[in-house]
């Protein structure tokens, strides 16, 4: 997965937003980059650039916690972080679900619900 397509996903599935297709007058300059065509639409009625990187920005985690720890407690998953510098998700028996390198809090609650997703 790239990372504009991790951007998609974590907009679309994560934080529920919608595209806004912005129409252009387009003319092609060599090296010269464009608007994107699109921006994402939230149901408060922000919107914000395609190409904004809600990973990263730490006034997104919060957003993303609020929908991804839910469906960890629904499945009755829990996310341990371990010695070696890996994060663990784990089950209510305690078999490790996914091995996640660690990173930013939101980068593991990502990785978390694509693996939920993908059941």
């Amino acid at each position: 997965m790239t990372q504009q397509q991790r951007n998609d996903y974590i907009a679309e599935k994560i934080l529920g937003a919608k595209k806004k297709i912005l129409y252009h007058t387009w003319l092609y300059v060599k090296g010269k980059e464009f608007h994107p065509p699109f921006e994402w639409e939230f149901s408060k009625g922000e919107t914000f650039n395609s190409r904004t990187d809600f990973e990263s920005l730490p006034e997104w985690v919060g957003p993303i916690c609020g929908v991804v720890f839910p469906l960890l407690a629904q499945k009755n998953w829990c996310i341990s972080f371990l010695h070696n510098g890996h994060v663990s998700l784990r089950d209510s028996e305690d078999w490790a679900i996914l091995n996640i390198r660690t990173g930013s809090l939101a980068t593991i609650l990502i990785d978390a619900h694509i693996k939920i997703s993908e059941e």
